[in-house]
């Protein structure tokens, strides 16, 4: 995604809101508003990976300490990282029947990984992707409106099939207010490029005497 596109798109949402009713601030009072902070990009030693033995798939992370991680008590893996306001959950699941990206997508509202209601969400990038490996995907980028001064959040979907199998990925990251636009453009950017289609899948077990894992997948239903 070419992160002069998305920023131009971002742009365009505050202007379906309202507008903000004019403030008179003090000049002795006024103070200079703190940009929020972005994802590491220039400093790779900064990123970390965490691998699911429970999914069997490794995702990169900026500023890979600082995220809470858990992969035992919920279903998805789910991981948030304070600073920027972001939220990870990535959850894999092997299905009785034929799978494709739209029945993975389905399958997503069903679990409540998606918002049941997504009127408020104007699309930024919608297409479809072959990844990670042979997984046929849908990546969808999209930013929730927001009142003006109000915190705005931006997210990124993936929906990949393979076979019976689904790859599920959710993140969302938020910003103060709509002036951070840039910020939210430039995370949504790096989030697609560098997180969610870098996800990579386990190698198959192809000898007797390879390791396995050591929780079994189930069909979820």
């Amino acid at each position: 995604m070419a992160l002069a596109r998305l920023l131009a798109l971002v742009l365009l949402v505050p202007a379906c809101t309202d507008p903000a009713p004019a403030r008179v601030v003090t000049p002795d009072l006024a103070t200079k508003p703190t940009r929020p902070p972005g994802y590491t990009v220039d400093e790779a030693a900064k990123w970390g990976k965490f691998h699911s033995k429970r999914f069997n798939l490794t995702v990169p992370l900026p500023d890979g300490k600082v995220w809470r991680i858990d992969d035992h008590r919920e279903p998805e893996l789910v991981a948030f990282h304070e600073p920027t306001q972001t939220g990870l959950r990535v959850r894999a699941t092997i299905e009785e029947g034929l799978m494709n990206r739209q029945r993975c997508e389905d399958r997503a509202r069903a679990l409540g990984i998606v918002p049941t209601e997504t009127k408020t969400f104007t699309t930024v990038e919608d297409s479809v992707w072959v990844g990670p490996e042979a997984y046929d995907s849908r990546v969808w980028v999209a930013i929730e409106a927001a009142k003006p001064g109000a915190a705005v959040m931006g997210h990124v979907y993936l929906f990949g099939s393979f076979i019976r199998n689904c790859l599920i990925v959710h993140l969302s990251t938020s910003v103060p207010t709509d002036q951070d636009h840039e910020v939210l453009a430039t995370r949504l950017a790096v989030a697609e490029e560098r997180i969610v289609k870098a996800i990579t899948l386990d190698p198959p077990r192809t000898t007797t005497d390879a390791e396995l894992p050591k929780e079994k997948p189930a069909i979820h239903r």
